[in-house]
């Protein structure tokens, strides 16, 4: 089963990149979102991990420039996949598949200042990457 979703989170750690047989650029990377509940014993605050996977141009562009701390909003397929611990308990994995995704706020430099307005949002897209893909046809020489 899998489900379309919209996370607003931070990078618990920066990309890790690797190359598929294929030639496929991809890049992995976990992303933690918090949300407050009410009980009857006070407010809980909740913090959900997912493991997300992005493929191709949206991968070299998290691999150079999304690290470790980055609010990001991410969007694509969520699937839940069982696995077994070292102890052998059985444990969930949320995996998303990245479909879209953007920047939220301003960029670190100098020790942890944000440099211009602290709401910026730097947009990446499907259509950035169709575009960029394109190009990259388009830079090819084929032979029909």
């Amino acid at each position: 089963m899998s489900a379309n979703v919209s996370i607003l989170g931070n990078l618990g750690r920066t990309p890790e990149t690797r190359i598929s047989p294929e030639g496929t650029f991809i890049a992995s990377f976990s992303i933690a979102s918090n949300s407050v509940r009410r009980h009857p014993n006070g407010t809980v605050k909740k913090t959900d991990w997912f493991r997300v996977t992005a493929l191709g141009n949206q991968a070299r562009t998290l691999s150079k420039y999304a690290k470790k701390g980055n609010k990001l909003f991410v969007q694509g397929k969520l699937t839940f996949n069982p696995w077994l611990d070292s102890e052998g308990t059985p444990q969930v994995s949320a995996d998303l598949l990245l479909q879209d995704f953007q920047f939220v706020g301003g960029q670190e430099r100098d020790g942890g200042k944000t440099s211009g307005a602290s709401e910026e949002t730097a947009e990446y897209s499907v259509e950035t990457e169709i575009v960029g893909d394109v190009q990259e046809i388009a830079d090819q020489n084929l032979d029909y």
